[in-house]
C-alpha cells in the first residue's frame, strides 16, 4: 500500500471519530506527499541560538534580519528560484510581492509586533540556493523569548517538520527549549541534526566538552545517536561551514526523493500509533453514559493525579531543596576558609618586600594583587565543589524524575484499570541545565583616603605597619567573598531547581491535557471501532 493510501486511511478513521490532532497532522503530511521531491529543512532553536545568522552565514549576505532583541516573529521559507524576490502571506489567505529589502517590514517583532500585520508565511526566492534547489530552508521563531506568540507560531509549526536542525547556543546547550525542540523533531522525523552556535565564544577544548556532552544527553534521552556540528556566524571557518555543507545539505539534497519516503513513513508510524491508541480507548469507552463517563473520569485522573494536587506536590519538592541549598553550601565551603587564608597570608608576605615606591604605589599593588588573587581563589574553590553541586542537582533531578515516573505509572495503571488500555510508552526525563559562574568582589585598601597622603608618610618607617595592616585584611576578604560564593551559588542552584520544577510541570500539565481530550472524545459502535483497529493493522 502507497503512503497516500496509508495515509487517505488514517484520515478517514481520524474524520469519523473527529480526532481533530490527527487530522491536523495529517493535512501537513499531504502536502508533504504532494510535493514529494522538495525537502523542508525546518530550522529550529530557543531565541537568541542564532538560527537566522546561520542562514545568512551560509547564503553569504543578510536576508534575513538578525538583532541582539527577538526578531523572527513568522516563519519564514527560503528556496531557489531565478529571480530575488519575496511574497507575503496572510492569515485570510491574501498575498503580496515584496522587495527583500522589505522584509523586517513583515517577519520582525519590531516592526510586525504580536503579528499585527496577520502574516501567516513569508516565502523567499533567492537564486543563491540553486545547489540547493530540492532543499527549502524553514526559518522559526526562537522559543523562550518575552514573546508568547512567537513560540506558539514555532510549536504549531512542528506537525510541518520534514528534516530538522536544532540549533543550540554553545553558552546554554541543551536548555529545556532546546530538549522541546528535539523531542518534537524526533516526534516527527528521522532526519534530525544539531548545530551548536556560537562557537566563537567558547575555547577549543571547552567545545569538544560542549559537544560531547550534548551528544552523550541526546542519545540517553532519545536513544539515537545525532550528527551534531559545530558553528560561528561570525568566526571564518570554512571547515565547520564545509562538513555542514556535506553532512547535511548536500546528503539531502541528492537524496530529496528518498528523505521523504522515510520522513513520511515515520510519520505514517507516529499516526497509527497515536489513532490506535485514541481508538482503544474509545472502544472501552462506548455505551458508557455521560455520568458514566464523567465517573471514568474522576477515577483515571484521581485526586493525586488533578494538575492542582501535583502542582501542590511540585512545590513542595522545590522548596525543600531551595531552602536547603546555602546551609549545603556554606557546609562545603566553610572548609575552604581557614586554609585559603594562610595560603594567601604566606603568598602576601612573601611578596610584600617586592612592592616598591610610596604609599599610594604599594596600595595600588596590593589592590590589584589582593583582586586577581581572590578571583583565581575563589574559582578554584568553586571548581573543587562542582563535583558536590553536579550531585547535588542529579539529587534533585532524580527526585522529580522519579516523581514523573509515578505520575505515569498511576496514570497507566488507572487507564489500565478503568479501561484496560495504557497510553504509549514515554521515556521523557528532565534535565539539568549548565550552572553560570560566579563572580568575585574585593574592598578598597583603605576605608579613608589616607593613601592618597603618601607625601605625608615615610614608608621606610612604616612599611612593617602596613604589612600588618594588609594582613589584617584577608580573613575579612576570604569569609566575604565565601559567603558571596555561598549567595552566589545558592542563586544559581535554585534558578535551576526552579527550571527542573518547571520542566516537570509542563509535562505533567501536557500529559493531562493529552488523556482529557481522549477522554471527551466522542464514542460510536464498539464493531465499528474495532474494524477500524483492523484497518490500522493491515
Amino acid at each position: 500500500m502507497h503512503a497516500a493510501d496509508k495515509l487517505d486511511r488514517i484520515v478517514n478513521i481520524a474524520r469519523e471519530n473527529r480526532f481533530e490532532t490527527i487530522l491536523a497532522q495529517s493535512a501537513s503530511l499531504q502536502t508533504m506527499l504532494e510535493e514529494n521531491d522538495v525537502v523542508d529543512v525546518v530550522i529550529l532553536g530557543q531565541f537568541k541560538a542564532g538560527k537566522s545568522s546561520l542562514i545568512n552565514s551560509f547564503l553569504e549576505e543578510p536576508v534575513l534580519p538578525v538583532g541582539v532583541l527577538p526578531v523572527t516573529a513568522v516563519i519564514t521559507r527560503l528556496f531557489y528560484g531565478r529571480e530575488k524576490k519575496a511574497w507575503v502571506e496572510k492569515l485570510n489567505g491574501e498575498k503580496a510581492g515584496i522587495s527583500v529589502s522589505q522584509l523586517d517590514e513583515y517577519i520582525t517583532e519590531k516592526n510586525n509586533p504580536e503579528n499585527k500585520k496577520q502574516v501567516f508565511r513569508v516565502d523567499i526566492s533567492l537564486p543563491e540556493l540553486k545547489a540547493f534547489e530540492k532543499l527549502r530552508f524553514i526559518d522559526t521563531p526562537g522559543l523562550g523569548s518575552v514573546f508568547a506568540q512567537n513560540t506558539e507560531v514555532t510549536k504549531n509549526w512542528y506537525k510541518n517538520i520534514g528534516a530538522a536542525i536544532v540549533v543550540v547556543s554553545a553558552m546554554q546547550p541543551l536548555s529545556e527549549n532546546d530538549i522541546e525542540l528535539m523531542r518534537a523533531a524526533v516526534e516527527q522525523s528521522p532526519e534530525v541534526y544539531i548545530i551548536i552556535s556560537k562557537t566563537d565564544l567558547v575555547e577549543k577544548d571547552e567545545l569538544n566538552d560542549i559537544t560531547a556532552f550534548v551528544k552523550e544527553k541526546v542519545h540517553k534521552m532519545f536513544g539515537n545517536h545525532f550528527d551534531v556540528f559545530p558553528y560561528s556566524s561570525k568566526v571564518a571557518n570554512g571547515n565547520f561551514k564545509k562538513q555542514i555543507v556535506e553532512g547535511i545539505f548536500t546528503k539531502l539534497s541528492k537524496q530529496a526523493h528518498e528523505t521523504n519516503r522515510r520522513i513520511a513513513d515515520h510519520k505514517l508510524q507516529y499516526l497509527t500509533n497515536l489513532t490506535r491508541s485514541y481508538l482503544e480507548i474509545k472502544l472501552n469507552l462506548q455505551n458508557k453514559k455521560e455520568e458514566e463517563r464523567k465517573e471514568l473520569k474522576d477515577k483515571i485522573i484521581d485526586q493525586q493525579l488533578k494538575l492542582g494536587y501535583v502542582k501542590k506536590e511540585l512545590a513542595y519538592i522545590t522548596e525543600n531543596y531551595k531552602t536547603a541549598t546555602r546551609e549545603k553550601l556554606e557546609e562545603a565551603l566553610e572548609k575552604h576558609e581557614s586554609g585559603l587564608t594562610k595560603k594567601l597570608s604566606e603568598q602576601l608576605s612573601a611578596g610584600y618586600d617586592e612592592w616598591k615606591g610610596n604609599l599610594g604605589k604599594v596600595t595600588e599593588k596590593y589592590e590589584t594583587w589582593i583582586k586577581e588573587t581572590m578571583a583565581k581563589s575563589m574559582k578554584e574553590v568553586e571548581n573543587s565543589e562542582r563535583d558536590f553541586m553536579q550531585r547535588y542537582l542529579n539529587e534533585v533531578r532524580e527526585h522529580f524524575n522519579n516523581y514523573l515516573t509515578g505520575f505515569r505509572e498511576r496514570l497507566n495503571q488507572n487507564l489500565q484499570k478503568v479501561l484496560g488500555v495504557s497510553m504509549p510508552e514515554d521515556d521523557f526525563e528532565i534535565e539539568v541545565k549548565t550552572m553560570e559562574k560566579a563572580n568575585i568582589s574585593v574592598s578598597w585598601a583603605f576605608e579613608s583616603h589616607i593613601d592618597l597622603l603618601w607625601f605625608l608618610i615615610p614608608m621606610p618607617l612604616f612599611r612593617e605597619t602596613f604589612r600588618k595592616y594588609f594582613l589584617k585584611q584577608i580573613p575579612f576578604e576570604v569569609e566575604k567573598n565565601l559567603r558571596r560564593l555561598v549567595s552566589l551559588l545558592t542563586n544559581n542552584l535554585n534558578v535551576l531547581i526552579d527550571e527542573l520544577h518547571l520542566q516537570s510541570l509542563n509535562y505533567i500539565t501536557s500529559e493531562l491535557e493529552k488523556i482529557q481530550e481522549v477522554l471527551d472524545m466522542p464514542v460510536s459502535g464498539s464493531e465499528d471501532i474495532r474494524e477500524q483497529m483492523r484497518m490500522l493493522e493491515s
